[in-house]
């Protein structure tokens, strides 16, 4: 081993040493694992025991205590240190190892370094340089503060014979101290001490390359991950519970310490986790915001303690990454929203288009049917009055009458269907309408065993509308429901009035409406129904007489457990329209 104390080989040393902590710092590692190599290089080189590194930088908690020492065996400690009195400087948390316990060096040591670390001690003895460093081959003699025996306990084994404190630069404003001792006498002198003063200003060039280094590094694997990210993103086809696990992969290798990390995703009802995220000792995580919206979070979690965790398991880098990976997700749910958007919109549009098709078409059938209907209807009627028919004659006769009436109702149907009719509104109480309809339903209701409640609310608010389709509206819901529970059941039927609305429910004990069925039920022709029991005309005629009142109509429905229609329709003052009708009539 050459040692410092050699002046024909120091500058060689010198040299020697200074490249190999800056090639150290060229690999970029992390602080713990430059520190840790780059003090056995100080070490070897200087012949010394244990070093004592100080630095400060301007976005830290405070500043940061490196220790290491290779007798009797390595060890090493890093730490922040905490604010002391008003005066600034920094004081040791804890009192000196020792009798009194603790772990950080000695009060008079501690007072030295952050001295030289502030830059306000000057050569006030031969014991400082120009450069506002201490050194010292004989500690016990240089200093008056100790005895000759004085030992620094758990810094080196034995008495401190020989010290330096080197102040030193990382970057602009960015100060720190190096402090080497040794067991051994006048390893620094006036003549050497140069050298180190020089090694310690590589120290902190090589330790802003490190920093820099470290952080490209480090900059290039979020990159890198969210550029993977976005590709698994780009595509919004298929669910989002199968793009999780792949995203969730992607995170740990772009933190630094890949090895104990975990990663879990969570959107709306779908999760991954690429460990049991349950253990993590940090947390980070961002929230997946959609239009304001919180629909899921990333998060990422360590699974143990690291030393370089004093000051934070997470870089500023690491926040902003999640964020990111956070916002990406969210625009992806966006995109797929909007595609699931237009293609419901499509369909309802080609929905709408076929309706207006079927209600122009149904207009002119009716048209067509409506006088020829008359015509059959007539006649029958007028023959069944003839005298002396025979009974076979007169049953027929009835059948026509019959089945000419039901082709009438169906052709009314149609033309309503098609808005043909013209309303003719005026302020209703609906509670009395719902009376009066259900009254009509009175002799069916008996004929299927069902039980009928009323729950009306007698001050319900009066709602502009046209009583006839309102009232085909409410028989329309009940014949259905009681159609519902040929055994019998519980037809109940509300009004109520809520947040500016007249609120009419129609609920059952019936059979239900199977789920596959459920988007149809308000298509007109659509039905389950035989023949002699409907035409598929009933919901969607209610549907248009309800749109048309500027009204919705919602229903909830289990199979087997029954169906609940429910009507709201505006309780304020009547659309413009309508009162201009009104007043020019």
């Amino acid at each position: 081993m050459l040692h410092s104390s050699s002046p024909s080989t120091e500058p060689l040393d010198f040299i020697t040493v200074s490249r190999r902590v800056l090639h150290l710092a060229t690999r970029g590692p992390g602080r713990i694992e430059f520190l840790r190599e780059s003090s056995r290089v100080l070490l070897e080189f200087s012949g010394c025991e244990t070093l004592l590194l100080i630095c400060r930088f301007e976005h830290a908690i405070g500043d940061y205590e490196w220790w290491y020492t290779r007798v009797p065996d390595e060890a090493f400690r890093f730490d922040l240190r905490q604010e002391g009195p008003a005066d600034g400087a920094l004081r040791p948390a804890d009192p000196p190892i020792g009798p009194g316990g603790g772990n950080r060096p000695p009060a008079w040591l501690d007072n030295l370094l952050i001295s030289v670390l502030n830059r306000n001690v000057g050569p006030k003895s031969s014991c400082m340089t120009d450069n506002g460093s201490f050194w010292s081959g004989d500690v016990a003699t240089d200093l008056a503060l100790i005895e000759r025996d004085t030992v620094l306990p758990g810094l080196i084994p034995g008495p401190t014979r020989s010290l330096a404190v080197l102040p030193f630069d990382i970057a602009y404003s960015v100060p720190g101290v190096l402090a080497l001792m040794s067991t051994r006498k006048h390893v620094f002198s006036a003549h050497n001490v140069g050298f180190y003063e020089a090694l310690a200003q590589t120290l902190g060039l090589a330790m802003d390359d490190r920093r820099a280094q470290h952080a490209l590094r480090e900059r290039v694997k979020e990159l890198t991950c969210l550029y993977a990210v976005a590709k698994v993103l780009e595509s919004t086809d298929g669910a989002i519970v199968e793009r999780l696990p792949e995203i969730a992969r992607l995170l740990p290798p772009a933190w630094q310490f890949p090895d104990i990390l975990v990663a879990r995703i969570r959107v709306d009802d779908a999760a991954f986790a690429t460990g049991d995220d349950a253990r993590s000792v940090h947390r980070q995580e961002a929230t997946v915001l959609v239009d304001g919206v919180a629909r899921g979070t990333v998060e990422v979690g360590y699974l143990e303690d690291r030393p370089e965790f004093v000051e934070g398991a997470f870089l500023r880098e690491e926040a902003h990454l999640i964020g990111a990976v956070a916002r990406e997700l969210a625009l992806f749910v966006q995109r797929r929203d909007a595609r699931l958007e237009r293609a419901h919109m499509a369909t309802i549009m080609r929905q709408t288009d076929r309706l207006a098709t079927i209600g122009r078409l149904a207009a002119g059938v009716a048209h067509e049917i409506n006088e020829p209907l008359g015509g059959i209807l007539g006649f029958a009627q007028l023959a069944r009055k003839t005298a002396n028919l025979p009974a076979q004659v007169v049953q027929d006769l009835e059948r026509i009458i019959q089945a000419a009436l039901y082709a009438r109702d169906i052709v009314r149907k149609l033309m309503l269907f098609a808005r043909q009719s013209p309303p003719s509104r005026d302020w209703v109480q609906l509670s009395s309408l719902v009376d009066e309809s259900l009254s009509l339903l009175a002799p069916r209701v008996q004929e299927f065993g069902v039980e009928v409640r009323r729950e009306l609310d007698p001050v319900c608010p009066k709602v502009y509308a046209d009583p006839v389709q309102l009232s085909q509206v409410i028989v329309n819901l009940c014949v259905n429901a009681i159609q519902a529970m040929p055994g019998g059941g519980i037809l109940t039927v509300r009004t109520r009035k809520e947040d500016g609305e007249v609120t009419i429910v129609v609920e059952d004990t019936g059979a239900g409406i199977a789920s596959d069925i459920a988007d149809r039920i308000f298509e007109p022709f659509f039905t389950t129904k035989s023949p002699e029991q409907g035409t598929g005309l009933g919901l969607s005629v209610v549907h248009g007489i309800v749109i048309s009142h500027g009204g919705k109509i919602h229903f909830q429905s289990q199979p087997g457990a029954g169906s609940r229609f429910e009507v709201k329709l505006p309780a304020s003052s009547p659309l413009p329209a309508m009162e201009d009708q009104r007043s020019n009539g």
